[in-house]
């Protein structure tokens, strides 16, 4: 099987920004207020830009802001906690479903298989990434990345892996998105210092420890909480502007070249200065009135309010309290039951299921690991990946 997958407040919790929620009350939030914005032409910005962390004292932020007790740039490491790892099934062929549990095989039309077989799926004959066709969440803090694998029969929760990152980044908040490939892209945030972006060839499904490839800093050292992926395979950034706790200067941009190869120039897409959300932490898919999944109306999370959000218009609609900062929702393809289910972690590195619709939240499926460091175990964002959908963003 191919190989995948600042200090803690002592008694308060932790807000992604200055006078934000923590996402503790899992309880219906006041209504948000519903702006608009106009959309930007598209703003070409290229080179890199680099700088050394510069900490200073006070309290922990999960933007990034504050001081913690590891050098800038750099991670503690520490060994990775271990779930059991997958039993690996035999390796099949197209047109065979391996039940990762047992290794047994069984006819199936389309080939698909889960993330823990040993077994590549097919599309239209073209292969497709094991990950990228099975129900799977990932987040990343400190020096762990952590995969959780979700139970295909019902969204619930089978394994948590932790595995070990051997490669120092840059000590801030965790942006993720996973790639059409099964790949991640992630994202570490300082407030002074900017954005570096890094990327993960295999994700691994047991407890590894691993090398990621650092690709850069974003240009013009912008503020990057979030990255996402389109229904076109195309990777967005929220711009948190001039700082990490309000919505001025905020936009989403998009890259424009080869950004794992280390050309990560931008457009501007959307300017969100005047959106509904003042800092949006994750951004995620979203599922519509048909269960089906949707990239331009997504998911959108500020310490622990959660929107309905139009990335094109910058216009939301409150859904409630939950979670933190991550978010993310799985279509129904990757579930026997054909149904889409949106996921949410909190600081405490909480995960549940929420209903898209009401945001009431299932108990916690399951808890992750605290850091060796001083961070929140839920200071990151959340992903998964991403089927196949129709995409409403501009191309």
């Amino acid at each position: 099987m191919r190989l995948r997958l600042l200090a803690l407040l002592s008694t308060l919790p932790l807000l992604a920004c200055a006078g934000g929620d923590d996402g503790s009350d899992s309880g219906t939030g006041s209504t948000g207020s519903t702006g608009s914005t106009s959309t930007s032409g598209a703003t070409t910005s290229g080179g890199t830009s680099s700088g050394g962390a510069t900490e200073t004292g006070g309290t922990a932020s999960a933007t990034g802001t504050t001081a913690s007790t590891g050098e800038p740039g750099t991670t503690t490491s520490s060994t990775g906690s271990t779930s059991d790892a997958p039993t690996t099934g035999t390796s099949g062929t197209s047109g065979v479903d391996t039940d990762a549990t047992t290794g047994t095989t069984g006819t199936s039309s389309g080939g698909d298989t889960d993330a823990t077989t040993g077994t590549t799926g097919t599309t239209g004959g073209v292969m497709e990434d094991p990950l990228w066709i099975s129900p799977n969440l990932w987040y990343s803090v400190e020096d762990r990345l952590h995969y959780i694998e979700i139970d295909k029969t019902d969204g619930s929760v089978v394994q948590l892996v932790s595995s070990t990152i051997t490669t120092p980044l840059l000590d801030g908040f965790n942006g993720l998105t996973m790639l059409e490939d099964g790949s991640l892209l992630g994202s570490r945030v300082l407030q002074g210092v900017g954005t570096q972006i890094f990327h993960v060839a295999e994700p691994p499904v047991v407890a590894s420890d691993i090398e990621v490839k650092i690709i850069g800093m974003v240009p013009d050292k912008l503020l990057i909480e979030a990255l996402y992926t389109d229904c076109k395979g195309l990777v967005y950034l929220m711009d948190s502007g001039v700082d990490l706790t309000n919505a001025i200067g905020n936009r989403l941009i998009r890259f424009t070249g080869d950004y794992l190869a280390g050309d990560l120039g931008y457009e501007v897409i959307t300017d969100l200065q005047n959106a509904s959300v003042a800092d949006i932490d994750d951004m995620g898919p979203g599922i519509n009135k048909m269960g089906e999944i949707t990239d331009g109306e997504g998911i959108a999370i500020d310490s622990g309010t959660v929107y309905n959000f139009d990335y094109n218009t910058g216009t939301g609609t409150q859904l409630g309290k939950g979670g933190t900062w991550g978010t993310h929702a799985l279509g129904g393809p990757l579930f026997n039951d054909d149904t889409a289910r949106l996921y949410l972690l909190d600081i405490n590195a909480q995960l549940f299921e929420a209903d898209p619709v009401t945001l009431a939240l299932s108990p916690a499926l399951i808890v992750g690991p605290k850091p060796a460091g001083d961070a929140p175990a839920g200071w990151s964002g959340l992903t998964g990946p991403l089927t196949a959908c129709e995409s409403t963003l501009p191309q």
